[in-house]
């Protein structure tokens, strides 16, 4: 299926390339969490759209790049079963988009601009999109009121009452994930190039030789990651009390405004309840029947990629040991770097 470009330098494997995709999103996420680094779905996303660059690359068929797509989330779905559907939705339109925009667009650099443009910004979008169908327009309303009703109570003036802050919220977050699309996709297609630069260096790296502290500790990684949600969402309830509280005893907000918080709450829960108890169970037997049945065909290949894990997990512990002594934000940039063309290069041997 995956058939070598003949190109000069660093060859490296399509598989390879689908494992660390794979890796990525089954893990990668919890690397973040343990490195207390923030917008790790930002992170994730642009990940996608660097690996989706590469296997265009190294491949001769375009098609290459949805094969890997369902390798993927075949990999996501056995690593991380309790992943939620719309990650895997998200991968899915992140490789079927990879895939539309490098066939028929035949300049690489344009192509990988406009993935992670698009790519990244569905990926903002798509958190807001998901709260407006629980929520409604009556969430973004309530945060405008309270925005606009703190800063009054400080006289300050940026927004008046009709103001929208949440389009301003939306807005800015969308902008940083677009930015962080674009530079990834303006990078991407130089890492080839960057690889034969700097082959001697990253061949020279011993990591199996050194000992660093584990980022991949599940129970840790996973009780942090637990006690994160149940702290947003306390405050995310607090914060609508607060303003069906301040609805009753303020004027600055419109008379009806606790009452439609209340209804908010139970569409929400209505919502909620429907997805979970009618239409998810459809859903996710279709899911599992579809995974059940690929995961046998690309039992093999599975296997292969799977089996490299071990050795990515040695070389991003190394790679973070390697990188200390550094500022936060320079270390974390040389951890990312140093990492990525220590995965891609080095010679993994998953038998050893």
């Amino acid at each position: 299926m995956f058939v070598m470009k003949a190109t000069p330098g660093i060859q490296i494997d399509v598989k390879r390339i689908i494992a660390l995709w794979g890796f990525s999103e089954a893990a990668f996420g919890g690397i973040l969490h343990a490195l207390r680094i923030p917008l790790t779905g930002m992170f994730i996303g642009a990940a996608a759209v660097l690996f989706i660059t590469l296997i265009a690359h190294y491949s001769t068929s375009k098609k290459s790049i949805l094969h890997a797509t369902v390798t993927v989330i075949i990999i996501k779905a056995l690593i991380s079963p309790h992943t939620p559907l719309a990650a895997y939705f998200a991968v899915a339109l992140q490789g079927i988009l990879g895939y539309l925009l490098f066939s028929f667009i035949r300049i690489e650099r344009i192509a990988a601009l406009l993935l992670g443009f698009f790519a990244l910004l569905f990926s903002a979008l798509q958190k807001f999109v998901i709260l407006t169908i629980l929520f409604g327009n009556t969430l973004w309303e309530a945060i405008d009121e309270f925005v606009n009703y703190i800063l009054l109570q400080v006289n300050i003036q940026i927004f008046d009452v009709t103001a929208g802050f949440s389009f301003f919220l939306i807005g800015f977050y969308s902008l940083i994930h677009v930015i962080a699309g674009i530079y990834v996709g303006w990078k991407a297609p130089k890492i080839p190039e960057k690889l034969n630069e700097t082959r001697n260096h990253i061949l020279s790296q011993n990591y199996k030789n050194h000992l660093a502290e584990d980022l991949f500790d599940k129970d840790t990684n996973r009780k942090k990651k637990i006690v994160r949600k149940r702290i947003s969402r306390i405050i995310f309830i607090l914060f609508l009390l607060i303003i069906m509280i301040l609805s009753y005893l303020t004027p600055g907000f419109e008379d009806n405004r606790g009452f439609e918080i209340l209804i908010m709450i139970l569409r929400s829960i209505i919502i909620t309840f429907i997805w979970f108890s009618v239409l998810s169970p459809y859903v996710v037997k279709w899911f599992n029947r579809f995974i059940e049945r690929n995961k046998y065909e690309r039992a093999s290949e599975i296997n292969i990629v799977t089996g490299l894990f071990p050795e990515f997990k040695k070389i991003i512990n190394y790679a973070w040991k390697s990188s200390s002594g550094k500022g936060s934000i320079r270390r974390f940039r040389i951890f990312l770097s140093e990492s990525l063309f220590l995965l891609l290069a080095t010679d993994i041997n998953p038998n050893e």
